[in-house]
């Protein structure tokens, strides 16, 4: 294995402090990434979709995903139902809450980085969108080996 580039090294300091940045901005209240990811990930779906589908997306576990969502409907913001096509299985949607959240409409995370944001211009920003989709795409689909 190659030692990291300087751009990939730098990437990575950068995405951590953003992190923990955000975690540290965030109040009591606010959702772990884990949960919020899982939630985008049902948001952006479009379509209801299974836990274990669910779990695929996010690279985790089907019982640990189980337990993300679990905590995601006791907080209401994300609903089960019944598969039709399958009596032992579940869809996941999420809630009108859930829709709201995601679209940042309360999250404290999404205010600091629109915050954040305001030194880019529109141009800057769309390159920083369409680069950091890009990267994260290319983890998801593949996983570090």
């Amino acid at each position: 294995m190659t030692a990291p580039s300087t751009a990939a090294a730098s990437l990575s300091r950068d995405l951590a402090r953003i992190a923990r940045a955000l975690r540290a901005g965030a109040n009591k209240s606010s959702l772990p990434l884990s949960s919020l990811s899982a939630l985008w990930v049902l948001n952006d779906a479009g379509e209801p979709i299974r836990l274990s589908d669910l779990a695929e997306r996010e690279n985790l576990t089907v019982p640990t995903m189980s337990r993300i969502v679990a905590g995601l409907e006791r907080d209401g913001l994300v609903v089960r139902t019944a598969d039709p096509a399958d009596g032992r299985a579940s869809l996941l949607v999420p809630s009108e809450s859930g829709v709201e959240l995601v679209n940042g409409n309360r999250s404290r995370r999404v205010q600091a980085l629109e915050r954040a944001l305001d030194g880019l211009d529109a141009a800057e920003r769309d390159v920083l969108a369409r680069a950091l989709r890009k990267v994260a795409e290319e983890l998801t689909e593949r996983p570090a080996e």
